[in-house]
């Protein structure tokens, strides 16, 4: 009987490092070509205000108005609503490879993408909700940042699978990581050093080019290419930690 408490007393352990990785690993790579064009679909509505804002700037060099400043101040003013939406696109890339993973990876890419719309605002709402938080821990002392950036980490995976939005979102990842901190810490430092270290050697090359050549644009176009192929697999990795808390946490 005793030993029966002691075992059930016994605190379950997250999935090993390693397993978590492959398990990433297999999902992202079959799954390689819809996550890129969730990309590609934001950057496609994302060249509309690129466009405009050349098309306005290329009026401007021609007409000779530039040192009008009115037509400078509505200049400044097109240029950060052009910013703005391209934020507002390459963010729905983002939430559209989240609705990918929710949807287990089914349905069309352009579908997604439109569904993304309405989860703009509450993942913008609560990033800086988020941000706010981290701020106020960093002006007491970095350490506490740090602890609490892992407490917050899994806020955004509540927000589209559980449907819990702001302060609800955080104090639930709060709750799943509460006696996990030091197992989720150590797996995103896995994590974070494996990609780290892939993309130290996609970059290698950059030593042997002089910055300004073309042979040096287009390798760094390639690496920020590699960059963002590489970021769903880091969502999934998490994601993977998620589903394990979640299920011992129920």
């Amino acid at each position: 009987m005793e030993q029966e408490k002691k075992d059930s007393a016994v605190k379950p352990k997250l999935t090993p490092s390693l397993q978590i990785f492959e398990e990433a690993l297999k999902t992202w790579w079959p799954n390689l070509k819809k996550f890129a064009m969730m990309y590609v679909w934001g950057m496609l509505y994302a060249l509309i205000p690129v466009v405009v804002c050349l098309a306005f700037f290329g009026l401007n060099m021609i007409t000779g108005l530039r040192t009008n400043v009115i037509f400078s101040v509505l200049s400044l003013a097109v240029f950060i609503a052009a910013m703005a939406f391209i934020i507002y696109f390459l963010s729905r890339s983002y939430i559209g490879i989240l609705l990918l993973i929710k949807n287990d990876y089914v349905g069309q890419e352009k579908e997604i993408f439109k569904d993304t719309k309405k989860w703009f605002w509450p993942y913008i709402g609560l990033s800086l909700l988020t941000a706010l938080f981290l701020f106020l821990w960093f002006c007491l002392l970095i350490i506490p940042s740090i602890i609490f950036s892992v407490f917050y980490c899994f806020a955004t995976y509540v927000l589209f699978f559980e449907n819990k939005r702001g302060r609800a979102a955080i104090k639930r990842s709060v709750q799943l990581v509460k006696s996990y901190w030091w197992a989720v810490f150590g797996r995103f430092c896995l994590v974070g050093l494996v990609v780290c270290l892939l993309l130290y050697v996609v970059s290698f090359p950059f030593m042997f080019m002089d910055e300004g050549t073309l042979m040096f644009s287009i390798w760094n176009a390639i690496t920020q290419v590699i960059s963002m192929l590489i970021a769903p697999f880091t969502m999934l990795f998490s994601y993977r930690i998620y589903k394990d808390l979640v299920k011992i946490k129920k």
